[in-house]
C-alpha cells in the first residue's frame, strides 16, 4: 500500500517538466503552456512523511522516498510529445538515527502521451502515474489572483490491499489558482495552488469481483513554485489524507505531507562518454576500474574492490581508488546507483548481505566526501546473481567481487 500512496503525491510533477512560460508582466497575465523537447531528461525526487491508521489507531509512520526520470522521445505535430518516464519507490524508512542510504526499491517504466495543454494518453491497464491530467492549464493568459478548474483523475493501486487485479480510476475536478510570485533565494518564482477531493463507491459496474474494496475518499492541497525563466516547476509541497475502506468496515487512513525537487541532467550513456571517461580512469592510473553502458546509466565497475575479509569494512587502499573516482563523480549532476556483487562463496543469504552492505559502505564514503546527498545516492546488493568471470578461478571469483556505480539516466 505505501507503494501506492508515495507515487501517488508526485505523478503530477512529471507531466511539467519541459513547460514553457510566455510572461510579458503579471498585469497582462502569464501564459503556462507545455513544450516538448526531443531528448530533454530530468528527475525527481520526492520525500513523503507519512502517518498509517488502522480503524482510527496509529499503525506505522514511514519516510517514503521516490525517484522518477522522464525522457522526451518523441515531438509531434500537434505539439504533442511522446515521454518515457521511470518509477522508482522505495518503502524503508531513512533519515534516522542510522544515517542509511537509499536502498533501490521497486520499478515501473510507464509511456505516455501529453498534449500541449496537459491532458494525457495512458494504457488503460498501467497502475502508473496515479494522479494524470494534472496539472492542466488554460488556455489563455492567467492575472495573479485568478482560477480555473480541470478534470483530472486518480488511479489507485490496490492489489495487495484489496485483492484487485486492475488499477481503480476515481475521477474529480481540480481547483487552480495563480497566487502570485514569490523570490525565494533570489530567484523569483510562480506560485501555483492546486486543490481537490475525490470519492468512489464500490458498485458492481466499476469494481472487480472478488475484491474487498468498499470506498475511497480524500483531498490534497499542494503548492507549486514555476520557474518561468527556466519553464519548468523548481519545487513543491504537500498536504494530503486518503481513507479507504473494505467491505468489511475496517477503514484504513493515510495522511501527512510531501516535498519534491526536481534536477536537470543529461545522459551519460554514449560510446564518446564510456571513451572519454575510460581515459580519465587510465590517466588516473586506476586499476581494475572499467566504464560500461548499463539499463540505468553510465557505469563505473571496480573490479576486485579490497574488503576485509567477509566483512563490508573498506580497505584504505581502496579509499584512495574511490577518492580518485570521487573527482570525476562531482563532474555531474546525475543521481548514483550503488550496486555491491560478491563471489560464489558461501550461503545465497549470506552473498546477498554482504553485497548490500559493500554497497552501503561505499555509499557512506561517497556522502561524507560530498559526492552526494542522502537524497541522491541509492544502494543494491546482488549477491553472486550477476557474476562476469567464472567463479571456479580466483582471477575470476575476484572480478566478480564488484562494487558499481552508475550515473542514472
Amino acid at each position: 500500500m505505501k507503494r501506492f500512496l508515495s507515487v501517488f503525491f508526485i505523478i503530477f510533477l512529471i507531466f511539467t517538466i519541459f513547460a514553457q512560460n510566455k510572461t510579458t508582466n503579471n498585469s497582462q497575465g502569464v501564459r503556462f503552456k507545455y513544450k516538448q523537447v526531443l531528448g530533454e531528461s530530468c528527475s525527481y525526487i520526492s520525500t513523503v512523511e507519512e502517518d498509517a491508521y488502522f480503524d482510527g489507531i496509529l499503525n506505522n509512520h514511514a519516510q517514503i522516498i521516490n525517484r522518477i526520470s522522464t525522457t522526451v522521445d518523441e515531438e509531434k505535430k500537434d505539439g504533442s510529445a511522446v515521454i518515457t518516464t521511470a518509477f522508482m519507490t522505495t518503502t524503508n524508512t531513512i533519515i534516522d538515527g542510522t544515517k542509511h542510504s537509499l536502498s533501490w526499491g521497486e520499478e515501473e517504466t510507464v509511456t505516455v502521451t501529453r498534449k500541449p495543454t496537459g491532458q494525457l494518453t495512458i494504457p488503460s491497464s498501467s497502475f502508473m502515474p496515479t494522479v494524470r491530467d494534472v496539472p492542466v492549464f488554460p488556455n489563455k493568459a492567467v492575472k495573479p489572483g485568478e482560477s480555473w478548474t480541470a478534470p483530472g483523475k486518480e488511479v489507485h493501486d490496490l492489489r495487495r490491499l484489496f485483492n484487485m487485479n486492475d488499477p481503480i480510476i476515481i475521477p474529480f475536478t481540480a481547483n487552480y489558482t495563480y497566487v502570485g510570485d514569490e523570490v525565494q533565494k533570489g530567484k523569483t518564482f510562480n506560485v501555483i495552488e492546486i486543490r481537490y477531493e475525490f470519492y468512489q463507491k464500490n458498485t458492481r459496474k466499476s469494481i472487480q469481483e472478488g475484491s474487498t474494496y468498499a470506498s475511497s475518499a480524500g483531498f490534497t492541497n499542494q503548492k507549486l513554485y514555476w520557474d518561468s525563466e527556466k519553464g519548468l516547476l523548481d519545487h513543491y509541497t504537500e498536504e494530503f489524507e486518503i481513507v479507504l475502506k473494505d467491505i468489511y468496515g475496517n477503514e484504513f487512513l493515510f495522511k501527512g505531507t510531501a516535498r519534491a525537487e526536481i534536477t536537470e541532467y543529461k545522459s551519460l550513456n554514449s560510446e564518446e562518454m564510456i571513451a572519454e571517461l575510460q581515459k580519465t580512469i587510465d590517466d588516473l592510473n586506476l586499476k581494475n576500474v572499467t566504464i560500461k553502458k548499463g539499463k540505468k546509466g553510465l557505469t563505473i565497475s571496480i573490479e576486485n574492490i579490497q574488503f576485509e575479509p567477509d566483512s563490508p569494512v573498506l580497505m584504505d587502499s581502496e579509499k584512495a581508488k574511490l577518492d580518485k573516482i570521487s573527482e570525476i563523480l562531482t563532474q555531474f549532476p546525475n543521481d548514483l546507483l550503488i550496486t555491491g556483487h560478491c563471489a560464489d562463496r558461501g550461503t545465497a543469504e549470506a552473498r546477498q548481505k554482504l553485497s548490500e552492505e559493500r554497497a552501503e559502505t561505499v555509499a557512506e564514503y561517497l556522502k561524507k566526501k560530498g559526492v552526494r546527498d542522502e537524497y541522491h545516492i541509492f544502494t543494491q546488493g546482488k549477491g553472486a546473481t550477476e557474476p562476469i568471470a567464472t567463479n571456479n578461478t580466483e582471477a575470476g571469483r575476484a572480478k566478480n567481487r564488484r562494487v558499481e556505480i552508475t550515473l542514472m539516466d
